[in-house]
């Protein structure tokens, strides 16, 4: 069974009776104060022994299957089971079981753990532990339905990761003959560590490994070519990109399509650094852990924002990383693919926990509220969501595109640096001044004194709103667009809505009795208003119990309830599927919004 990396919520270590880490994802963050230990825990992780760590997946947890189990015992068939093995203590078992609830235990150890809290004195315990714990597997298979017990539990165990480990001290232009910087990192931190199991990578080998991959096999030279590609598409407005070992140099260098060859160390420092930290990505043959210190050097806030994007679309990866960047924080709000770990001394040693508090976050990294983020033009969205849509349209909007040039032009284009979007919310606006003045009396504040290159998108229910359309349209002319119908979620893709209200269906309580056969005769035109929320139409079209009077769907203005859930759902399925279009409304939306970026980017 292939390892889910976003299931993973928790790392236990066997034998402990503590997590090592809880509520991890695919891309973890350790922030913390200077010299609160955020490095050296990271570092503990990267040399710790992995063949002694377990994953406990979000579907499949294991203080879950206890409960249900032990609710079970004295009753059902998993006592039955038990009882009839013989000399087992099943009273014992039911009474010391609630002990082991909050313990990190993996899937694979469960039948074990059971079996010692109710096992006889006498017997052959080893045998009689391995026939219990073949017998729980029937408890496993009973709750786990149409899963191989075997595969889930051998992908619970922690192996054949490699893992990799990037430094402060690194670079793409070599110091010596030797790689200093990996010298002095082993000799400081690892002087004892298997090179074939844990790596340190500085940059320095990068051209020794870029020639070996290019004079090996075609998967390696493959490799190498991904690589390229991902750099043109990125970086060089879809320009080819070579890597060159130049003959009788230790220097890389770059061909950047007919230009002159140039060693990588005159390209700027922030592409040197994204280069530095994604090649072992595009190169590694198996899953790896990477362990990366402080990824934000030389980067900006829009390159911050592209090198996660790269993280997360590796997914047989994790990566755990220390970081004082408040914009890897703005990702984490964003993303469900992101955990933050904080950091904190506690009477003389390092504690590190889950943290969801974002305001306490930015509080330990200093960050205060002004902090402003400049890019070359600004997009005005209502809200999260708006944005969240937006981004995916956007980009599907390139994919459409038939224009190659075109389409590695807008690709090159990256968000907080080229271009940001910024969250009104709602009636809020009225606090903002959109005119050209940068002088306020107080009681608006300038909006152009962050952005002066402003497009606004509304929506439709703010023409209702007194004279704001007016007023916005006056100070904003051109730059200033209103949406046709009453909020963005109206615009999803009629599949996609109704795809999304399904799958949400199945996350309420509450629904006995009830059905939503009448959401496959909705017509797309129904979404299709100026003053009708997507959660009213959504409503309406349940099926309830009798007496049932909570709503599913609608809130009071017949707005979608649970704007982000929603959010979140629809674009999973817009992002695992190929099929969906982008309606003519949208790829209008999209076309505005691209050109309106581009006009600033010059």
């Amino acid at each position: 069974m292939e390892v889910n990396v976003n299931s993973i919520r928790n790392i236990g270590k066997i034998e402990d009776e503590f997590w090592l880490l809880e509520d991890v994802r695919q891309l973890t963050f350790f922030i913390g104060p200077n010299n609160s230990g955020k490095s050296r825990e990271l570092r503990k992780l990267f040399i710790d022994n992995k063949s002694q760590w377990f994953f406990e997946f979000s579907e499949y947890a294991v203080s879950e299957l206890l409960s249900v189990f032990l609710e079970e015992l004295g009753q059902g068939k998993w006592h039955r089971e038990i009882a009839s093995f013989g000399n087992v203590n099943v009273a014992k078992i039911r009474r010391e079981l609630p002990l082991l609830l909050n313990l990190p235990i993996g899937l694979a150890e469960v039948g074990k753990k059971v079996y010692q809290l109710g096992k006889p004195e006498r017997y052959n315990v080893r045998t009689q532990e391995e026939r219990f714990s073949t017998m729980f597997d029937s408890v496993l298979s009973s709750y786990y339905e149409q899963v191989d017990i075997d595969k889930l539990k051998e992908s619970t165990i922690v192996s054949g990761w490699r893992n990799v480990y990037i430094p402060t001290l690194r670079g793409l232009r070599h110091v010596e003959r030797e790689d200093t910087f990996e010298h002095r990192t082993k000799s400081d931190y690892f002087p004892n560590i298997n090179k074939d199991e844990f790596e340190v990578f500085t940059g320095h080998s990068l051209y020794k490994d870029l020639t070996t991959h290019l004079l090996g096999s075609y998967q390696k030279r493959q490799k190498v070519r991904d690589y390229e590609q991902y750099l043109s598409e990125n970086f060089f407005f879809g320009r080819d990109i070579s890597l060159v070992p130049m003959v009788d140099k230790d220097v890389v260098y770059v061909k950047e399509g007919d230009d002159e060859d140039r060693a990588i160390y005159d390209l700027g420092d922030g592409i040197q650094s994204i280069i530095l930290l994604t090649y072992k990505i595009f190169m590694a043959e198996s899953p790896t852990m990477f362990f990366i210190e402080e990824p934000e050097h030389f980067l900006h806030a829009g390159l911050q924002r592209t090198l996660i994007e790269t993280f997360a679309k590796h997914k047989e990866h994790m990566f755990f990383m220390t970081t004082h960047s408040n914009h890897f924080l703005d990702l984490a709000q964003e993303r469900d693919d992101i955990s933050i770990q904080q950091v904190s001394r506690v009477n003389g040693e390092s504690k590190v926990q889950a943290s969801l508090d974002y305001g306490e976050l930015l509080n330990e990294l200093g960050v205060r509220a002004s902090s402003v983020l400049l890019a070359n033009c600004s997009i005005w969205v209502e809200g999260v969501t708006d944005k969240l849509y937006l981004r995916a349209y956007l980009n599907k909007y390139i994919e459409e595109l038939q224009d190659e040039d075109k389409k590695s032009k807008l690709k090159s284009y990256h968000e907080n640096l080229h271009f940001v979007f910024t969250e009104y919310q709602g009636s809020n606006i009225t606090h903002w001044d959109f005119s050209d003045g940068l002088e306020s009396d107080g009681s608006e504040t300038p909006a152009k004194r962050l952005n002066r290159n402003i497009l606004l998108i509304a929506d439709a229910d703010i023409e209702g709103k007194g004279e704001r359309v007016e007023s916005l349209r006056k100070a904003l002319g051109e730059a200033f667009y209103l949406l046709e119908y009453k909020e963005i979620e109206n615009f999803i893709p009629f599949d996609i809505l109704i795809d999304t209200a399904k799958a949400r269906w199945g996350t309420f309580t509450q629904r006995a009795n009830c059905n939503i056969d009448k959401f496959n005769n909705i017509k797309e035109s129904s979404f299709r208003k100026k003053d009708v929320g997507i959660g009213k139409v959504l409503e309406r079209n349940v099926v309830k119990a009798e007496g049932l009077e909570r709503n599913f769907y609608s809130d009071k203005s017949g707005t979608i309830k649970d704007k982000v859930k929603f959010c979140h759902t629809a674009i999973s399925l817009m992002n695992e599927s190929n099929d969906w279009k982008l309606t003519p409304e949208l790829t209008s939306l999209c076309k505005r919004v691209w050109d309106f970026i581009e006009s600033h980017n010059k």
